[in-house]
């Protein structure tokens, strides 16, 4: 039977047996008993004694423990809350008693069971925890989202940061008016219905910065889902300007105006409705702007749950009783005040939330920055809502009530791939930017010539990190290229991405350069291997490979990090020609696996792994003479790992320069290397001379 907090949670005769008397002292049995009570109340259905039983599985089967001798003291105690960091719990203990006259005892059996009650219950006196909220528009919840903002405000430093420095640990509590959108939206309300007013440049009613800087303003993060019914387009902004019904717009901007008024502020920026979608001038220049409106705002409005636009995100949520392992189980409990109450006592199956579906919103493009980007998220979910910020994170009920610090890296928040940059600070950029760019190339774009402006606000926030650790960091065209130091690998790293399924990539002709992913709509894998040994000598083993020149054309200079027309790479190094390649078996990979750093082979095979399925066929070409196609060495021999490696090169058609193809590596079994095998690797390029490559 399925059991929910609300209207029907678990009791029965075996657990309303139990007492609880919150007034003991912390190390007070709370109650016991022997395995016959014990397993013969797990049998008649009850959860409570069914979680002391479970609790033994990896010990004594279950046929062996209804009919043991064993001499087992199944016992419960209480811990107090310590809030925001625990909640109340009971410990469930399954001891065995030693037969001899020491009567040594010996933990078999042990789980936790956390504590809610609810809102009026005598129990509240002890327990702050309530179960979750299931309506997001609930008074409770926008209560909750008013008190952790105000909290965060007021207690995180760390969240007062300035977005001219992503690094930093504090700042102003108010917004910098520079920061300020160049258009909100002003919600007003008149004879009683909800308005939204467009205010700013080319307005009739400008922005009074001061106040807004004082004040603050929300932003919404959704998905678009399609064309918007309603959008800022040239010929519209007198009547926007005017204003208009809130019940005009589609359902999540309806929800994203309600809830923006209902927790007190009074202005809010959503992308379709403050920039001008039909001038492309406007929409370059506020896209280059939109670090600072998240970085600024002073809460993200996450409409994590909505597939499109028309959805909303303030439907009320039925309970999910498959999220529970245990309970929830109603307990009568004393009060530390002498009152009688009850509390439910829950084991949640999946508490951080990462074995459930991927939220529509984390499939989109644009929003993976519009998260990182943001100092404080309330996150509207398939579930419940949460709050998360760059320090703490919070759930409206459950068991982190108020905010709660995270320890170190620990989970980003409750919802995957939904969170502040915060967490990643402490790690080199590149590594970052990589791994952001495996997410983010898993994501759908609508338009595929937002490529890189739908990234381009958290390239340019990233760029302050690498300077305060004296790094010189370049962007071209989506790749974070380190010049600090050409001997490191660090570039190298930076063009060896590869696609994870060449079937299902494909090049889009939006101006990216071939050597960069954005030339592709696919899943890119990034490199971030290389080198695999602090042992090696990477000045005496680089062969001379450098990076010599480079640069991006951009579509537009006011956006330095937005779309480019092209872009050239020069790099001096060794080059090999398909079809000059002898004794080597090869493979030509149409799949990577994202969670394998070597492929496991009996043999050494030198792989290549095109990006598309055109690279596929120009491959086999090279191979065949059909073709001149070139291996481009960027990581020399080294006895370990999959080198050497690089780049796959064709000449570009009346150019006299190249294009990327794909990438080549070697496969080759780790724990006993053939001595032929490995000469092979390491004679790759002998006989080819350094030259220079350029590559578009």
């Amino acid at each position: 039977m399925a059991f929910t907090s609300a209207k029907s949670p678990h009791t029965c005769e075996h657990c309303q047996g139990i007492a609880l008397d919150f007034g003991l002292d912390k190390d007070a049995v709370q109650f016991s008993c022997g395995v016959k009570e014990a397993v013969t109340a797990d049998q008649a259905g009850c959860h409570l004694f069914h979680a002391f039983v479970d609790s033994l599985k990896r010990e004594i089967p279950l046929e062996e423990l209804r009919t043991t001798n064993r001499n087992l003291v199944f016992s419960i105690r209480y811990e107090k809350e310590d809030l925001p960091y625990c909640p109340a719990e009971l410990v469930l203990t399954v001891s065995e008693i030693s037969a001899d006259t020491a009567q040594k005892s010996s933990v078999l059996g042990y789980t936790r069971l956390s504590l809610w009650t609810n809102e009026g219950n005598a129990a509240a006196v002890d327990i702050s925890t309530r179960p979750y909220e299931l309506d997001p528009s609930s008074r409770i919840s926008v209560d909750f989202a008013r008190r952790c903002i105000q909290s965060c405000q007021n207690e995180h430093e760390q969240c007062r940061r300035s977005m001219g420095n992503i690094m930093a640990r504090g700042g102003s509590a108010l917004i910098d008016p520079n920061s300020i959108p160049s258009r909100l939206l002003n919600l007003v309300t008149k004879n009683s219905e909800l308005y939204v007013q467009l205010i700013g440049n080319s307005l009739p009613s400008a922005i009074d910065k001061e106040m807004v800087s004082l004040e603050g303003f929300a932003i919404l993060s959704y998905c678009w889902g399609g064309p918007q019914p309603v959008q800022l387009m040239r010929d519209n902004v007198t009547n926007l300007g005017n204003g208009i019904p809130v019940a005009r717009l589609p359902k999540s901007l309806q929800d994203a105006a309600w809830f923006t008024h209902e927790i007190g502020l009074k202005h809010l920026w959503i992308d379709a409705l403050c920039i001008i979608q039909d001038d492309i001038e406007d929409k370059v220049h506020e896209i280059s702007r939109m670090e600072l409106y998240y970085g600024q705002s002073t809460v993200t409005i996450c409409a994590a749950s909505s597939a499109k636009c028309s959805d909303g995100f303030l439907t009320r949520h039925t309970e999910d009783v498959a999220r529970y392992k245990f309970g929830p189980i109603q307990l009568r409990a004393k009060t530390s005040t002498g009152t009688s109450g009850f509390v439910q006592a829950v084991a949640e199956v999946d508490y951080f939330n990462i074995q459930k579906p991927p939220e529509p919103i984390t499939s989109r493009g644009w929003t993976l920055q519009e998260a990182l980007l943001s100092r404080r998220i309330l996150i509207f979910s398939s579930d419940y809502l949460y709050f998360t910020c760059t320090v703490a994170n919070a759930s409206c009920g459950g068991f982190e009530p108020g905010l709660k610090p995270r320890v170190m890296t620990t989970y980003q928040s409750r919802v995957a791939n939904v969170h502040t940059i915060s967490g990643l600070r402490d790690y080199p950029v590149t590594f970052v930017w990589r791994n952001l760019i495996n997410d983010y190339t898993k994501r759908f774009l609508g338009c595929p010539a937002d490529k890189l402006p739908a990234v381009s606000a958290l390239a340019s926030s990233l760029i302050p990190m690498g300077k305060e650790r004296n790094q010189q960091l370049v962007y071209l065209a989506g790749l974070m290229v380190d010049i600090s130091d050409q001997d490191n690998y660090s570039w190298r790293n930076e063009f060896l991405w590869r696609v994870h399924d060449m079937k299902n990539t494909r090049q889009i002709p939006i101006g990216s350069p071939s050597w960069s992913w954005s030339s592709l709509d696919g899943r890119i894998i990034s490199c971030t291997r290389y080198p695999f040994s602090s042992r090696w000598n990477i000045a005496e083993e680089s062969q001379g490979i450098r990076l010599c020149e480079y640069g991006v054309d951009l579509e537009n200079r006011i956006a330095p990090f937005g779309a480019v027309k092209g872009g050239l790479v020069k790099i001096h190094a060794r080059i090999k020609e398909l079809s000059t390649i002898q004794g080597h078996k090869y493979k030509i990979m149409t799949e990577s696996n994202p969670t394998i750093v070597f492929e496991k082979v009996d043999h050494t095979i030198l792989a290549y792994v095109p990006d598309t399925e055109e690279g596929m066929h120009i491959v086999n070409r090279g191979i065949k003479g059909e073709q001149r196609v070139f291996l481009v060495e960027l990581v020399p021999f080294y006895e370990t790992g999959d080198v050497p490696t690089g780049l796959i090169v064709t000449n570009a058609a009346d150019t006299g320069r190249y294009v990327r193809v794909g990438i080549f590596e070697y496969h080759h079994p780790e724990d006993n290397p053939n001595v032929e095998d490995m000469a092979l690797r390491k004679t790759l390029f002998d006989g080819s001379k350094s030259e220079y490559v350029h590559i578009i």
